[in-house]
Formats: structure tokens, C-alpha cells, sequence
């Protein structure tokens, strides 16, 4: 559990810094969560650090899960996500929906 754990942080770690020392700030921010305290914060860190922190025995982001069809847009616009992956979410979101109502 614990390389899972570790191969999470360190891809979503390594995505952050890649994004943030290539000029996509908003595109962090906006698909990875990140504040602006963390973009300036990962911008300095060099790998090794990186690496350290990945070591963590939890998470280092918090999934943003939604069903509402707002934010899905949103989020599929920002993000350049691919219509057959929107196209499961929209299908999450229905059945989601449908199950609430039994």
C-alpha cells in the first residue's frame, strides 16, 4: 500500500512541478487543485524534495469528485478531458442520480 501511496504523490507531485516551472500556473491550479501558496511553494523545490515529500503515508491531493453537471463541464474544459471520458461521467452522474432516488 504504502509504493501505491508513494507512486500517487510522486506522479501528481511531478505533474504540479512540471506544469508550474513550464508557465501553466492556472491549468495547476485549476486541474490539480493547487493554491497559490502551493504553485510558489513547488516552484523552488527541487526532485529530491519532491521525493521526500511523496514519502508521506497519505495522500498529497484530495480527489474533487462531483456529480453535478456544472462543474463536470467546467472541469472537462479546463482540463482537456476526451468526450468518451466525459461521456462516462455523464453516465456516472445519471446512475448516480437514478440510485439516489430508490
Amino acid at each position: 500500500m504504502k509504493k501505491s501511496i508513494y507512486d500517487l504523490n510522486m506522479d501528481y507531485l511531478i505533474l504540479a512541478h512540471e506544469l508550474i516551472n513550464s508557465g501553466q500556473e492556472q491549468e495547476a491550479m485549476v486541474c490539480l487543485g493547487l493554491t497559490p501558496e502551493y504553485v510558489a511553494l513547488l516552484h523552488k523545490l527541487p526532485i529530491q524534495q519532491l521525493r521526500e515529500l511523496a514519502r508521506s503515508d497519505v495522500l498529497r491531493f484530495a480527489p474533487r469528485l462531483s456529480v453535478d453537471r456544472k462543474s463536470m463541464d467546467l472541469t472537462a474544459k479546463h482540463c482537456d478531458i476526451d468526450g468518451s471520458e466525459q461521456h462516462a461521467r455523464e453516465l456516472r452522474s445519471i446512475v448516480s442520480r437514478q440510485g439516489n432516488r430508490s
